[in-house]
């Protein structure tokens, strides 16, 4: 899974996280996550008074065109750290997103509906 997060993350120079805020509610910020490969974690440079406490939490990483066209998109599920002042993402599943326009977006957007439907009449 490391090796996918390396190649994906190099296409956007910025994410989202949604994590927990300190009153237990989401809370949704615009980070920049560095890749730290020695740990195979995420460091995140993030607002310094964000409201955000340790657990569960997603980095989505997206971009469009200016009309909102051509998404491409993946999502990261894991745990929110703080140590040393310091915020670290430790990601545990790699969620693929909309593959952006052309050949590939149509076909995996095709495999996508018909997954879909197969789950819905399960």
């Amino acid at each position: 899974m490391w090796d996918k997060i390396v190649k994906n993350l190099q296409k956007y120079p910025n994410a989202v996280l949604t994590a927990i805020d300190v009153q237990g509610y989401p809370y949704s910020i615009r980070c920049i996550p560095t890749l730290d490969a020695h740990n195979q974690l995420l460091l995140l440079e993030l607002f310094p008074a964000a409201p955000l406490q340790s657990g569960p939490a997603s980095l989505l990483c997206h971009r469009h065109d200016e009309q909102l066209w051509n998404l491409e998109s993946f999502l990261l599920k894991g745990q929110l750290v703080q140590d040393e002042q310091k915020w670290r993402f430790r990601p545990e599943q790699l969620i693929p997103g909309t593959p952006g326009t052309g050949l590939a977006g149509l076909v995996a957007s095709g495999k996508w509906l018909i997954a879909s439907r197969r789950s819905a009449q399960r």
